[in-house]
């Protein structure tokens, strides 16, 4: 926490840290550059990457053939010092299997996807990741349907090790068809229209997904082929798809597929990307819509990145510590001017406590006398109830009892009263037992209620029970209190 406090304070904290997936590419490497590395069964493909203005910008490409131990490390490192990157990134194109699933979850955020996805796939997934895998997952646009790829965690261990043994930090792992097929999806979402397939090809595989509105297809893929069975693989692939439909194709080999697309005359062939000269890696870094995701088999510890509405708090923390030191500065001008006045107060305050002294004689004199007065009045609030109060209530019985003879109603009979203060409480609780008919025991019962109202006490609590050949009332009374002096 100090750390971090000390990173905000200083603006560090608004500079992401490379190796946090949870900012974007374009933001961490906005002045520094990146290496992309394409791996492949034979080598890897290698290629420096800018973002000028947020746009991904690939440089040259080297390519690296496997060799003896250690040779890919010393080729990486070395184009790295060449560029002058200390950070890659890795594109895998083998190692993976696509399956369609609808029991996936979408995540609430990009930041919280990276994490589940991490720490807890089964959350996003539905369901336990594959044995051995790590997962990725290319939602349908607008319902609950998605391709989840399982990546082999002997291919992304080797390719983190490649990462470490030359030297560099590893920025993002990703998968090329999983990525552009996320890509696909989030940006090029009106060329599906009502239905159609895609078609991801490089040099060594291929991928295919048909798509509609509501749904989404079983992918097929093929991984690893030579020139000649990926030829044949396309062929066979093409020959499979729904005549005179639309066919979304990313063409990454050198096979010329959409000319072999095109021989069936009702085709539609749409390439979005082909004005890319690598579209996996433009997938890869380009970070929209969403944040890409990050297939690194473990947590790292990365700086914390502050929002930049939070650049107001070094300011602020900065001007207020100037402020304190002009301050501290111009009081001590005004010290030598208080030791003057320090002798003229010390005089007063001896005169002043003399007199205080007094005052508090006083006061103690007043509390002591309150605190009388107090406990008086406490001990009237729970005396026992008086006979005068006794005397009335059996004086309004006996005139509830006589109305009724008057008027020829039937009369109840008081089977018992008794009436209690509450310990500690200024509080009266009443309990009276009418034997007679409902009518006749609440006139006797109101009869005594009007009297304690007539005398100030307010109801808290009242309950009618029934008991044999009658009621019972049970009433709760707030005493009032005793008027002030």
């Amino acid at each position: 926490m100090i750390q971090e406090c000390l990173d905000l304070l200083l603006g560090r904290a608004f500079v992401p840290d490379p190796l946090d997936s949870t900012v974007p590419l374009a933001r961490r490497f906005l002045k520094r550059p990146l290496i992309a590395v394409t791996m492949a069964k034979d080598g890897f493909e290698a290629q420096p990457v800018t973002f000028p203005g947020g746009v991904p910008t690939f440089g040259p490409a080297e390519i690296f053939v496997a060799a003896g131990e250690g040779a890919d490390a010393a080729f990486l490192r070395a184009l790295a010092e060449r560029y002058k990157a200390n950070e890659c990134l890795i594109n895998l194109t083998t190692g993976y299997t696509a399956v369609l699933s609808s029991r996936t979850r979408r995540p609430d955020s990009d930041e919280e996807s990276i994490l589940l996805m991490r720490d807890n796939p089964e959350r996003l997934l539905g369901e336990p990741p594959a044995q051995g895998c790590r997962p990725s997952v290319a939602y349908h646009p607008t319902h609950n349907f998605a391709v989840v790829f399982s990546h082999k965690e002997h291919e992304i261990n080797a390719a983190v090790s490649l990462a470490s043994r030359a030297g560099l930090g590893l920025a993002r792992l990703e998968c090329g068809m999983a990525s552009l097929l996320i890509y696909l999806l989030g940006n090029f979402w009106s060329e599906v229209g009502k239905e159609a397939e895609i078609l991801l090809v490089d040099r060594t595989s291929l991928f295919y997904v048909p798509v509609a509105e509501g749904s989404l297809g079983r992918p097929l893929f093929d991984i690893g082929l030579k020139e000649t069975a990926l030829r044949q693989a396309i062929a066979e692939r093409i020959g499979k798809l729904k005549a005179g439909g639309k066919v979304i194709l990313v063409d990454m080999s050198a096979l010329d597929v959409p000319a072999m697309i095109r021989a069936d005359p009702g085709a539609i062939v749409a390439t979005p990307l082909a004005d890319q000269p690598n579209p996996a890696l433009w997938a890869c870094c380009s970070d929209r819509p969403r944040l890409g995701y990050d297939l690194f088999p473990s947590e790292r510890p990365v700086r914390p990145f502050a929002a930049p509405r939070l650049r107001v708090v070094p300011l602020l923390f900065w001007g207020v510590l100037a402020a304190a030191a002009a301050m501290i500065g111009a009081n001590q001008f005004r010290i030598a001017r208080d030791e003057r006045l320090e002798k003229s107060f010390r005089d007063q305050a001896t005169m002043l406590a003399a007199g205080k002294g007094r005052a508090v004689e006083t006061m103690r004199d007043i509390e002591s006398r309150g605190k009388t007065a107090s406990a008086i009045r406490d001990w009237l609030l729970i005396s026992p109830p008086s006979q005068a109060l006794l005397i009335d209530i059996t004086r309004e019985i006996e005139a509830a009892t006589l109305e009724g003879t008057k008027e020829n109603r039937t009369v109840a009979q008081v089977d018992s009263i008794s009436i209690a203060r509450q310990e500690g409480q200024p509080q009266m609780r009443l309990a009276l037992v009418v034997l007679g008919d409902a009518s006749a025991a609440n006139r006797i019962f109101q009869r005594v209620s009007s009297l304690f109202g007539r005398m100030g006490y307010s109801t808290v609590d009242l309950k009618e029970s029934l008991v044999p050949q009658g009621f019972r009332y049970e009433h709760l009374l707030n005493i009032p209190k005793p008027p002030g002096p």
